[in-house]
């Protein structure tokens, strides 16, 4: 098989898994679509893989314009899950003057797709699941950082010096098997290597998933809409706790009743996004009350994972991550940018994942630099609401 006929094989499967995807099925929801096949998923992991359509619930009514806020520069932040987290690194060293700190759960070292694509990408950094369970992985830490730095040294990206002592927060699931923990591994070594400020959460029971008070699946379990809970010493834990008190320091409690703040659609399109960037007409964003009357706030751009789109798992990622509460009573504004499956002639992204290894090496070969073209769509936003450059 040519590698051209590998990775039109192989496409649509690592679509799904290298998000919050995870590796239960391929282009149909049920998970038991034949490209579980192709990428090697177990039947264990296709019993545990539950339907994203039955539970599905409306995504918020009416669209609002995107407004600007009085953001802190100092509190203006990024996290992701698996295709959101891949793609919230690019975010991060891109953009490391503006962002000052990232949250990445089941993601992987910058650039790891390299140029090589689908492909590459399926089999060295996640997303493909041999028949051991675990997640195929060839490190590409090396390339990655020689990456970084020629594209830092040239302005593609914003200068490497910026991550020294930015706080990073990091998680992976010691039984994920859609992105092998030493990617993690790896993504962990990187930023050491720039001086960043790391917090490694690589020792909870997880399979591939976002971890959240919230989530509806048990912390082992291998599903949609791939939100887990996991426990530490008795007590259910929170991996958002842990990482905005990295990025804020002291918290306020978290709301646990009814937020006051406003959680609504808003339009993307306005920022570049289309069918022809695999990103929807809307995004979701939650504003406190106090952000909303002018306080000085912080910002978090997050990035769901592949399958987790609204039009498939409704508005499930948006409430059960957990951002939310602690946004509600922190000041912290949130926007949830959305993405849509999509095909050929455009690009093939069949999942809905976000773009980390430009979905084709033709299509977007500077998928990870400032002029990434999803990539600036999503800055666009940012610049939005921060006010910033």
């Amino acid at each position: 098989m040519t590698t051209k006929a590998l990775g039109q094989r192989l496409a649509p499967a690592f679509v799904l898994a290298i998000g919050l995807a995870g590796c239960g099925g391929g282009g149909d929801s049920s998970g038991t679509g034949t490209d579980a096949v192709a990428f090697g998923t177990s039947p264990k992991a296709l019993a545990t893989s539950a339907s994203p359509t039955a539970i599905a619930t409306p995504v918020p009514s009416g669209i609002v314009k995107l407004q600007r806020y009085q953001i802190d520069p100092t509190k203006i932040f990024v996290a992701g899950i698996s295709s959101g987290g891949f793609a919230a690194v690019q975010m991060h060293v891109a953009h490391s003057s503006t962002l000052k700190g990232a949250a990445v759960y089941a993601g992987g070292v910058y650039w790891c797709a390299t140029a090589g694509g689908a492909a590459t990408a399926l089999a060295n950094c996640g997303g493909l699941t041999l028949p051991s369970n675990q997640a195929s992985y060839n490190s590409t830490l090396t390339t990655s950082e020689a990456y970084l730095d020629t594209q830092s040294s040239l302005g593609t990206i914003d200068s490497a010096t910026n991550l020294r002592g930015q706080p990073v927060y990091l998680w992976s699931g010691t039984q994920d098997q859609v992105v092998n923990p030493l990617e993690m591994a790896d993504l962990d070594s990187e930023y050491r290597h720039y001086g960043a400020k790391v917090h490694f959460d690589n020792a909870y029971p997880a399979e591939h998933g976002w971890e959240s008070p919230d989530g509806e699946l048990a912390c082992g379990t291998l599903g949609s809409p791939y939100m887990v809970r996991c426990s530490a010493n008795g007590a259910v834990y929170d991996s958002v706790e842990t990482w905005l008190t990295m990025f804020l320091g002291p918290l306020k409690p978290r709301n646990t009743g009814m937020l006051s703040g406003t959680l609504s659609s808003f339009d993307q399109t306005e920022f570049g996004a289309s069918p022809s960037l695999s990103m929807s007409q809307t995004g979701s964003v939650f504003v406190p009350k106090a952000c909303a009357q002018g306080n000085k706030c912080g910002f978090v751009i997050a990035l769901h994972g592949c399958l987790q789109e609204a039009s498939l798992i409704g508005n499930r990622w948006v409430t059960e991550a957990g951002v939310n509460e602690w946004a509600d009573t922190n000041k912290l504004v949130v926007v949830y940018p959305d993405t849509i499956a999509s095909s050929a002639p455009g690009p093939t992204n069949p999942n809905a994942c976000f773009d980390w290894w430009g979905y084709s090496n033709q299509y977007d070969p500077n998928y990870a630099l400032k002029s990434g073209l999803q990539m600036s769509v999503l800055y666009r936003m940012v610049q939005r609401v921060t006010g910033q450059p």
